[in-house]
């Protein structure tokens, strides 16, 4: 069988379509490396208390595996105020340290990559310069893993550039206070927190 039509062959007609068709430019990227920073709203529930606010924000750094699998860590911080009456008056604050994976619906055509993600956890909340019936007390922390599961979503300006929203909510227990220098082990505090996270994320 001829490979040619009307005499032209088939391949000169390919490379004549492909030069004018423009190829679909590659709108976003999940794969290598990857930096993070992010302004964060962020709440503490423990044991059934109430929910205590807080503001801070954290830093990120990952590695895309390939375009659906990115491992990462993260690292928060924040300080929030208390609203129980019996708590101690002082400098609060919380930390988060999260090491896991992000699993991206990845498609490079578009500007706009939805993901979902789950970490380990370390949790620890901190109180300096405590005040307690007008004395004052020594710093207390609270220390403890949790599990995270998370989702958001990525909007690209460039291939190599996104704003990144993130919600996530970690489950666990405070398993040890310390107090001054003295330190309790094996407790088992229920303790919920969620965080909101809205920052940027580059590929270099």
């Amino acid at each position: 069988m001829s490979r040619a039509i009307y005499g032209v062959p088939v391949f000169a007609l390919v490379a004549t379509f492909s030069a004018f068709t423009p190829g679909e430019a590659q709108e976003s990227t999940t794969r290598g490396f990857t930096l993070g920073v992010h302004a964060q709203g962020s709440s503490l529930t423990v044991e059934g208390g109430d929910q205590n606010s807080a503001g801070g924000g954290g830093v990120r750094v990952g590695y895309g595996l390939n375009r659906i699998v990115t491992v990462y860590a993260q690292f928060d911080g924040a300080q929030f105020d208390v609203r129980e009456s019996n708590a101690p008056s002082g400098d609060w604050r919380m930390g988060h340290v999260d090491v896991g994976a992000r699993f991206h619906f990845a498609n490079s055509l578009r500007s706009w990559v939805p993901y979902l993600e789950a970490a380990f956890t370390g949790r620890v909340v901190e109180v300096t310069n405590a005040i307690v019936n007008e004395v004052e007390a020594p710093d207390v922390s609270f220390n403890g893993g949790a599990f995270t599961v998370g989702g958001g979503l990525m909007a690209y300006f460039t291939e190599t550039f996104a704003l990144d929203v993130e919600l996530a909510w970690s489950g666990g227990e405070f398993t040890e206070v310390d107090v001054g220098s003295i330190s309790v082990t094996s407790l088992d505090i229920d303790a919920n927190s969620s965080r909101l996270s809205i920052g940027i994320a580059w590929w270099p």
